[in-house]
Parts: structure tokens; sequence; C-alpha cells
């Protein structure tokens, strides 16, 4: 009896050693400095972040995730983007006011319903899409008090600014696209 317990914890103790995994991160950051029209300097900082897990006895690969976020700043901290995991695209610069594109993934979820109601199936993809959206900045007192914020507008909105102010790129490596819809 006392063998059978002895060998029952040797195959759980060697069975989660092979199971068990370590994780070894690595994060990369890097910073971009453009400088654009008009003495306007940008900065884009972009953090990589790689995760792979590995089997502590086989050492074989369980998987890696990669991970990504972008920070922007205009004119050192005149105008800060946290967009994390969205990718800006362009920068809108007008007489009184400042416009970014960027695209980020959208989770959506898909419930099916059988002809009782109930829930049959839950399914759920990520789609990429164009945001666009207007810098407003309410500081005051040497920019010591008060609210920055980015507020969303329409495409429309953006594409009629862009007729009579300055657009330029900003520097991305393109992880996101959008698809191409049109029909030949």
């Amino acid at each position: 009896m006392k063998k059978l317990a002895y060998v029952q914890i040797f195959s759980f103790v060697l069975f989660f050693l092979i199971i068990s995994c370590r994780s070894k991160t690595t994060e990369r950051i890097d910073i971009t400095n453009t400088l654009l029209g008009n003495d306007m300097y940008l900065e884009v900082e972009k953090k990589n972040k790689n995760t792979t897990h590995r089997g502590i006895i086989t050492n074989s690969n369980y998987g890696t995730t990669h991970s990504y976020s972008y920070k922007l700043t205009i004119n050192n901290g005149d105008i800060n983007w946290n967009g994390g995991t969205a990718e800006p695209k362009h920068l809108l610069f007008c007489k009184d006011s400042t416009y970014i594109h960027y695209l980020k993934e959208k989770y959506i979820p898909i419930k099916s319903k059988d002809s009782v109601g109930n829930i049959a199936e839950e399914n759920s993809y990520y789609e990429v899409q164009d945001v666009f959206e207007v810098y407003v900045d309410k500081r005051y007192f040497f920019k010591l008090f008060g609210d920055e914020y980015w507020l969303e507008i329409s495409s429309e909105s953006y594409n009629l600014q862009k007729e009579s102010c300055t657009e330029y790129s900003i520097p991305n490596d393109n992880e996101l696209s959008l698809p191409n819809t049109s029909i030949d």
C-alpha cells in the first residue's frame, strides 16, 4: 500500500514537471523622432513585448505571444496621445486644432440562438477599424490645471478638414491594416 502511494506521488510529480513551463518575456522600446513642418517635433514610442512559454524538461515551445503599444508626443509634451494597441497612421494640423487617424482592433462577439431562444453557440472575432479624433485642450495657467483629451469624430469631418489643413504620416510598423473591400 505504501509502495502504491509512492508510485502515485512520483507519477504526479513527473507528470507535473512534463507539462510545466517557464515563461520568458522580452520587452523592446523603439522611439522614432521626426521633424514636421512649422517646426513641429513628433516623437513616436512603440513598446514591443514578446512572451515565450517553454517546457521545463522537454524545452518544447508551447507558444509565443506578441503585443505592442503606441504613444506619441508632439513638441515635447504639448500634445500627447496614448493609443495602447491602436496603431497611429496620420496627424492633421489645422490652424486651431489637431486631428489623428489611427487603426484599432475591435472585439465583435457573435451569439447564435436556437428556435426556443436559448444561446446555442458563442463565437467572436476581431475587426480592424478606422478611428478619427480631434485634440481638445482645456488646460490653463501654464497648462497646470484643466484637462486635455481626444474626442472621436466621423471620417467625414476628418476628410473635410483635410482639404484646408496639413496632413503628416506617422511612422509605424504597419501591423494593422484595413481589408481591401473594393470589388473589381
